[in-house]
């Protein structure tokens, strides 16, 4: 599968997740293995008057674009199943568009490790590692 047929079904195969957080897959790349998703982060996803997205909103919106780079580069054959995240707040986030880009630290045979940048308006918002089992689809 092409780098671009991957992308395709990453489109094609939208967890309700993806869809509360506004998300879409909009490049994947094998080699180095990176992945940009967009958020769209909506005032129901806010606390405080000044409208910081929830913490939580974040942490899946840095969250998501890992799996789905693993997703997409092993062919839809593994399930990425989070062991441990690790988020560092850099600065609020609010409603909007969020930019997420994910690239793989270290691929194992069924543990990789794995980091993620969250920007909003170009500034650095958030930035997290994770710890992830490779679980087989086939059963």
């Amino acid at each position: 599968m092409s780098d671009k047929d991957k992308l395709e079904m990453l489109l094609s195969h939208k967890a309700p997740c993806i869809e509360t957080l506004g998300g879409k897959a909009l490049r994947f790349q094998s080699e180095p293995p990176e992945l940009e998703m967009e958020f769209e982060a909506i005032p129901e996803f806010c606390h405080s008057a000044n409208q910081v997205v929830q913490g939580g909103f974040v942490t899946g919106m840095l969250d998501a674009p890992m799996a789905h780079l693993l997703i997409a580069l092993l062919d839809g054959q593994f399930n990425p199943m989070t062991l441990d995240i690790n988020v560092s707040f850099l600065g609020p986030s609010h409603p909007g568009k969020l930019l997420c880009k994910a690239r793989v630290l270290k691929l194992g045979k069924s543990i990789v490790y794995l980091a993620s940048e969250l920007y909003q308006k170009e500034k650095l918002v958030a930035t997290a590692t994770s710890t992830v089992k490779l679980v087989s689809n086939s059963g």
